[in-house]
């Protein structure tokens, strides 16, 4: 059935101006995000906007402003919680400032340059990459074009890509101290992919810390972020003769898999036999399945550290790529035994600080 033709036409920001008596300049900076508008005047024109059921247009706005208030967000799967988080955090921390994601997700090997390439189309205001990578030269043409590249959880040596990320060394450090005072003798670490940078990072931080405590020794295996790739791999942890009775997880995901392997494959204990760490700190980790000890990467903080770079560059085009880390801290469940000293109660978690 056809809809018939009204002849009405939609509310313009004049009409509303009318309304509430005010100019149609005010109209707009008070639909604008971030503009100066007195409070009593902006409800007046809210009220006078929702009495005409006026929508104000968003694509008119963006067209006059060279603005879209769209933020593109590329990320290789959405299978590991701890990203599930990070777009969340984005999502609701943009939306307070009226802007949205547009979000695509990539090949598994993380190579976004296809998928880039088609959201520049729609005149993104800047690209978020979080578990995935940009070339040379989709990096170059973002750079031509203005667009601000951010990347999440992964370094880069490229110019101009902007990055953010976790405390991974001091994380793989304060994991590998933790093990040694809780009376640890044999060690191993389930990293990522391999040739990932984060993980290479942690590892080696792992390792070295270990090794100025008199331990030469760490079983590496990959678990490739994965859960199956980390249940694979702590199966070849633990038929070794001379298992790890410690195994740091590169994440969180793998760390759950790591538990589910130890405990319901192999039969032992957690943490009596063996001990397990893991890094993000997503939800999951305080649920009583795994209540796990993790180093925590607080995802609301990734994301505001990655909106206020975003937002610096927008507002000063050709500012120099800018590197930020956010802190966290080890906290404690039940995956691990607690050492005698550095246990510590903050706002209701406890937190190893030696």
């Amino acid at each position: 059935m056809s809809r018939k033709k009204t002849g009405r036409r939609a509310p313009t920001e004049s009409d509303v101006a009318k309304v509430a008596g005010v100019s149609q300049s005010a109209v707009s900076r008070a639909f604008t995000p971030g503009a100066s508008v007195a409070e009593d005047t902006r409800k007046k024109i809210l009220k006078a906007a929702q009495s005409l059921s006026y929508q104000p247009n968003l694509m008119a706005r963006s067209m006059a402003t060279g603005r879209s208030n769209i933020i593109a967000l590329a990320i290789s799967s959405l299978e590991n919680p701890f990203y599930a988080q990070v777009v969340k955090e984005l999502s609701e921390q943009l939306r307070e400032t009226g802007r949205h994601i547009l979000l695509f997700t990539t090949s598994p090997d993380g190579a976004a340059d296809p998928e880039l390439e088609r959201v520049l189309s729609y005149q993104v205001d800047a690209l978020i990459l979080t578990a995935t990578t940009a070339s040379l030269e989709l990096t170059l043409q973002c750079q031509k074009t203005g667009v601000p590249i951010v990347q999440i959880n992964r370094e880069s040596k490229l110019p101009g890509i902007s990055t953010v990320r976790g405390e991974n060394q001091r994380a793989a450090e304060r994991i590998a101290d933790f093990f040694v005072a809780a009376g640890h003798t044999r060690f191993a670490f389930i990293g990522g992919s391999k040739g990932s940078n984060i993980s290479e990072i942690r590892q080696q931080a792992f390792a070295g810390r270990l090794k100025l405590a008199g331990f030469d020794h760490v079983d590496v295996v990959h678990g490739n972020y994965t859960f199956e790739g980390a249940a694979a791999a702590t199966r070849t942890l633990l038929e070794k003769p001379d298992r790890a009775d410690a195994i740091f997880c590169a994440s969180d995901y793998m760390a759950f898999a790591a538990l589910d392997v130890v405990k319901r494959e192999f039969g032992l204990g957690v943490p009596e036999d063996i001990a397990i760490v893991g890094v993000d700190d997503v939800p999951e980790a305080g649920h009583a399945a795994y209540d796990l000890t993790t180093y925590s990467q607080p995802a609301a903080a990734l994301a505001r550290e990655a909106i206020k770079i975003i937002d610096s560059q927008i507002a000063s085009p050709g500012r120099r790529a800018q590197r930020r880390e956010v802190r966290g801290q080890l906290i404690l469940r039940g995956s691990t035994r607690l050492p005698p000293e550095g246990v510590l109660t903050i706002d209701n978690k406890k937190v190893w600080q030696s």
